[in-house]
């Protein structure tokens, strides 16, 4: 009958239709999510390229600027950082980048300014090499996602001189060898790697610090300087050749002003018995 057939052509309608919108429904519940995934992927890419022009900007500056002080001389010139040695290379370049993170959103890295650390810097043949790595959690994610890390490098060729011999060595008439001192020591030192100057800390708990042997086998006990109202801190900072624990990384306990002096100028000091043994080996 022609009123059966005509509600069975809207039946059929109206079943397509159905099956149409809900095919869309199931196309768009699998599409959105991978949109989501690469505006995520896009906006963190962007933010990863922000920070590190901005790091490596910085760097790329302070290398320079220490390179042109690594042809400083104790006594001959001014230099805002005493001989460029390992020690320097990371305190001047960890100043310079916190000033010009100062200010800038840093919600991706992980502990924020804190969260850049340029221990990896280092003075060696003549290269000024500024070495910085931070964690980087996209702060857009809108699910949890592990922290990835992320290094930023940059290097400049220290001023050695004309003649590319910054004080002329021992056998030459015309130079002298130069020595390492400290304040408030009665050594010189021959190597910039001793372990009396070149100290590397690390971050233990109170606990394990108190029961630890450092490298020569003595405990540790607490410094003087600045464990003074911090005896419930739950961390402190180690050197494995020292033998305090303290609650400052920036104690100076932990750190060492090191600087450059003719070995002539050093004779009311004693060569450091490490660097002697180093000699006799």
């Amino acid at each position: 009958m022609p009123g059966t057939k005509s509600r069975q052509g809207c039946n059929r309608k109206d079943w397509y239709s159905l099956q149409q919108k809900g095919s869309l429904t199931l196309e768009s519940a699998a599409v959105l999510p991978l949109y989501f995934l690469a505006m995520v992927m896009l906006i963190s890419m962007m933010d990863i390229f922000r920070i590190q022009t901005i790091l490596v900007s910085s760097m790329s500056q302070s290398a320079k600027e220490l390179g042109m002080y690594a042809y400083s001389i104790d006594g001959e010139s001014k230099s805002p950082v005493g001989a460029v040695t390992d020690a320097a290379c990371i305190a001047y370049a960890s100043a310079e980048v916190q000033k010009r993170l100062k200010g800038e959103n840093l919600a991706g890295i992980v502990g924020r300014q804190a969260g850049v650390t340029l221990l990896g810097s280092h003075y060696r043949n003549g290269i000024v090499s500024i070495r910085a790595n931070y964690l980087y959690k996209s702060p857009v994610a809108l699910f949890p996602v592990f922290p990835v890390k992320i290094e930023a490098a940059a290097c400049a060729q220290a001023w050695l001189g004309y003649n590319g011999d910054k004080y002329g060595s021992a056998d030459n008439s015309y130079g002298e060898e130069m020595v390492y001192v400290t304040d408030y020591e009665s050594v010189y030192h021959t190597s910039s790697d001793c372990t009396h100057i070149k100290l590397t800390a690390k971050r233990v708990a109170m606990q394990n610090a108190a029961q630890s042997r450092n490298g020569y086998g003595d405990k540790y006990y607490p410094c003087e300087k600045c464990m003074k109202g911090h005896e419930k801190d739950m961390f402190v900072y180690i050197a494995d050749k020292g033998n305090r624990y303290h609650s400052d990384k920036s104690c100076g306990g932990l750190s060492r002003h090191v600087r450059l002096m003719k070995k002539s100028e050093a004779d009311n000091r004693n060569l450091c018995s490490r660097c002697g043994q180093r000699k006799g080996d």
